[in-house]
């Protein structure tokens, strides 16, 4: 898949834009959309706490920040959805779980893609479903060579 070819816009809102993530980004989701088959195009934005704490406040109803958001459009909606990832987040969680920068970035990204194709996790079942999904993909796409 060439880079025309992508999908997903990337788009950086509140933060300084980070070459590398905008490329590591890029090159998943262009694995991901032609893995899953995604026809329609998506948005990614990669914001601050301050910018998804609002957003989480507006349609969750929860006054804090969090790690990623994702609302999927529908099916007659030209968009697939949007996913937001708090960068700020990121970085206080890859210390937490042991992972570099990028590959935070990237499971949060992952999570936010397969909830933008309709998966959830609020009961065991489906948790486990999305969980395996994830997993699955974070290896194919290491197999695909790309850099985390």
């Amino acid at each position: 898949m060439k880079k025309s070819d992508i999908k997903a816009e990337v788009i950086f809102n509140g933060v300084k834009q980070n070459r590398l993530i905008k490329i590591t980004a890029e090159a998943a989701l262009c694995v991901l959309i032609k893995k899953e088959c995604i026809k329609k195009p998506f948005v990614v934005v990669f914001t601050n706490n301050k910018t998804i704490k609002k957003i989480n406040k507006l349609y969750r109803y929860k006054n804090e920040s969090t790690d990623v958001l994702s609302f999927e459009y529908g099916e007659d909606s030209e968009l697939l959805g949007e996913i937001m990832i708090s960068l700020e987040t990121a970085k206080k969680q890859m210390l937490i779980y042991g992972n570099s920068f990028l590959k935070e970035v990237l499971i949060l990204l992952i999570h936010g893609f397969y909830h933008i194709l309709g998966y959830k996790h609020y009961r065991k079942q489906d948790y486990n479903k999305m969980k395996n999904k994830e997993t699955a993909a974070l290896a194919f796409i290491k197999f695909k060579g790309k850099k985390l």
